[in-house]
């Protein structure tokens, strides 16, 4: 599925270095590795400029 994205909106960011961080690298890899572009969100108002603005997501991770 080529130009498709998927929005993670969540509030750690993979670079971080807790556990959850250490899940979501490998979630982003897996996902990057099959075509999917993937786009980050730490703030609800970020999450919804994509929502509004992203005419290829293809999906989205709330959190």
């Amino acid at each position: 599925m080529a130009d498709a994205t998927i929005l993670f909106a969540v509030r750690e960011v993979p670079e971080g270095g807790g556990a959850g961080a250490g899940q979501l690298r490998r979630v982003r890899r897996e996902l990057e590795g099959r075509g999917f572009d993937v786009r980050w969100a730490v703030t609800a108002d970020d999450a919804q400029a994509v929502l509004r603005t992203e005419a290829g997501l293809a999906g989205a991770v709330v959190d």
